[in-house]
């Protein structure tokens, strides 16, 4: 039986109006429903904990840093999105090896030791700490720099909750100021090269 051509193209437009809602949930950094916070006014400085005490984005001035938000409990994008940053800092010009510091900031601090956070980090690059916070702390720096994430319970799983969080690397250039946001699809070699246009032109 053959579909009427107006149906044909009603299929086709709620197909592709659910790819660009997909897209679009993919890269949003606030809940659906709530006003974005202007870039202009996004970022700024923060203290939270690693396994060596407090974190302080003033102590990193005069580096350029690449932050991720995620967690340890993350399976597949956080890991993936981990290798990105390893391999675009393996990629920046060795003369600029010590003007690079990497974070990867847990929005599950309940469940993410400072231990384990450290030991995930590393894993990728001596030069990336693992930090978090007080869950209000979180909060917080994530309203701060736009970060959307929220805890979804589960049910029938050994996980009381997961979570849902955006897949984006910050760069805040040498003078403490965030200057990009890039996306989960960013390569090595693009992230490479805007981290080393913050080290060089500083914006």
């Amino acid at each position: 039986m053959q579909m009427n051509p107006v149906k044909w193209v009603m299929v086709a437009g709620a197909l592709a109006l659910s790819a660009i809602l997909a897209l679009y949930l993919d890269n949003i950094t606030v809940p659906v429903g709530e006003k974005p916070i202007q870039a202009k006014d996004l970022g700024g400085q923060f203290q939270l904990k690693n396994l060596d005490g407090t974190v302080d984005l003033a102590e990193y001035e005069g580096k350029a840093v690449i932050m991720y938000f995620g967690y340890l409990n993350c399976a597949e994008v956080c890991p993936t999105s981990m290798g990105v940053i390893s391999a675009a800092l393996g990629q920046v010009d060795e003369a600029h090896y010590d003007d690079v510091q990497g974070f990867f900031i847990s929005v599950d601090p309940e469940r993410d030791d400072l231990q384990s956070l450290h030991e995930f980090a590393q894993y990728f690059d001596p030069r990336i700490l693992g930090i978090t916070g007080t869950p209000e702390e979180i909060q917080a720096m994530t309203r701060q720099y736009g970060v959307y994430y929220d805890l979804v319970a589960m049910e029938s799983s050994r996980l009381s909750y997961t979570v849902d969080h955006v897949s984006r690397f910050y760069i805040i250039n040498p003078q403490g100021e965030l200057v990009d946001s890039m996306s989960y699809a960013t390569t090595p070699i693009e992230l490479a090269a805007r981290i080393e246009r913050a080290i060089t032109t500083n914006n």
